[in-house]
């Protein structure tokens, strides 16, 4: 949430749009995926029909990225995926940006804090490389199986962490079981920037990258500023972004420390809680 953010709902519509994914936008990741509800593609339809871009932000690998970029109808524009270390231009149909970072100090530091540490790395649309042990127990698209050497022989954009968790902990909410191994871990910010999710996840990219850092760079290219775009979301991954943006839209649902960082607090997703909000300007 921005320090100018007015205290009453925002009623002049942005010259920009940021969407996270799931969450937000789509259910989270079941066994058979998410598809965008009728209700948000038409409302996404309607800011773009009123001459207003709409980007998507998310925390996703880059080929889930662009896959339901182009469910939400986005023929054009750009998508911001894993944590704003990579960008693909939908319209051109070609990776725009991309920030990569040596893997091995992570992976090393990830397996002196525990030796069953499993890892995986997206690399471009080909799906999550991974080692043998990393557990498949989500919809994905896979690339398949590589030692550890091969994830160590390339700089890559985004490195996953993963250990087995005890209990599955809801999308949006950060595992405590991970976040104690990223602690353990204990990298430098100057060095990686580190999001911890559910289920054993953490996350691993270039420092300084992140959410934010991603939905600036897609304004620049628009040329609008900060204080016209809004941004929706629903987890703590979002809330870089959130502090960028002139409004921030927190989804219903989300954890009560995301809820208070946003300016609004939308339905939840199953509510089609962005289509409800967007229907206030567009």
């Amino acid at each position: 949430m921005s320090d100018s953010a007015p205290p009453a709902l925002r009623q002049t519509p942005p010259k920009l749009v940021a969407v996270d994914l799931d969450g937000t936008v789509v259910d989270y990741h079941d066994e058979q995926g998410t598809k965008p509800s009728r209700a948000v593609i038409d409302a996404i339809r309607a800011v773009r029909d009123a001459g207003v871009p709409v980007a998507v932000v998310t925390g996703r690998a880059l080929w889930s990225t662009v896959s339901t970029a182009y469910d939400l109808g986005l023929e054009d524009g750009f998508a911001s995926s894993s944590h704003g270390s990579a960008e693909y231009d939908l319209g051109a149909g070609e990776v725009s940006y991309e920030s990569v970072v040596d893997a091995r100090p992570a992976v090393e530091a990830f397996l002196a804090a525990d030796p069953k540490v499993q890892f995986a790395v997206s690399r471009g649309l080909d799906g999550w490389w991974h080692t043998e042990g990393f557990r498949r127990d989500f919809h994905a698209k896979w690339g398949g199986v590589i030692t550890l050497d091969d994830i160590l022989s390339r700089h890559t954009a985004r490195i996953v962490a993963r250990i087995d968790s005890d209990n599955r902990y809801g999308a949006g909410v950060r595992c405590p079981r991970a976040m104690r191994l990223a602690d353990a871990a204990g990298l430098d910010p100057a060095d990686f920037h580190v999001e911890v999710g559910f289920n054993g996840w953490v996350d691993i990219g270039p420092p300084g990258v992140t959410k934010a850092t991603g939905i600036a760079r897609i304004a620049e290219r628009y040329g609008v500023s900060s204080a016209d775009t809004v941004v929706f979301g629903d987890a703590h991954n979002d809330l870089s972004m959130f502090a960028w943006a002139g409004h921030a839209v927190a989804m219903g649902q989300a954890e009560p420390e995301v809820r208070a960082a946003a300016d609004e607090v939308a339905p939840s997703v199953w509510e089609d809680g962005v289509a409800k909000v967007l229907a206030r300007w567009f």
